[in-house]
């Protein structure tokens, strides 16, 4: 019986998805390789790789940024603006290296701000809603819940 299970269904390679053996596309994802066992690791969606680089980029430029309005106004009481910038480039640097590992706390954070993003301004609106529709997308979600 477990056998017959076997030879009726077949996994997408790239997300795992389940599906029969007569379907010419995997219903989740789209993609139409196909492999007789779950995949044991799905490769990191590319628009995971190039969120997780912004993400750190960001955070190096921000982190240059806020270091040097810390020194320069380190004497008056806007230097504490300084080291609040200081620390959410630190986060900012961590969320990307947390996206590139593959790390769902990641994954729901930026779906979290996206939803903060969403009340914030029309270019927000737009960015949030790609964000959450990406990041909703069966293959990306895949990609998080599988073990490291």
């Amino acid at each position: 019986m477990a056998d017959q299970a076997l030879t009726s269904r077949y996994y997408c390679a790239a997300c795992g998805t389940a599906e029969d053996r007569g379907t010419s596309y995997c219903h989740a994802c789209g993609s139409t390789r196909f492999v007789d066992y779950p995949p044991a690791r799905i490769q990191r969606p590319l628009g995971i790789t190039l969120l997780g680089i912004l993400q750190v980029l960001a955070g190096v430029v921000s982190l240059v940024l806020s270091s040097t309005i810390t020194a320069l106004l380190s004497l008056t009481p806007f230097g504490l603006l300084g080291l609040g910038l200081i620390v959410i480039s630190v986060f900012q640097i961590i969320f990307g290296a947390a996206l590139l590992t593959g790390r769902n706390w990641a994954r729901i954070i930026v779906m979290i701000l996206a939803v903060i993003e969403l009340i914030s301004f029309p270019l927000g609106t737009v960015i949030g809603i790609i964000l959450l529709i990406y990041l909703t997308r069966p293959r990306v979600v895949a990609y998080f819940k599988q073990q490291a």
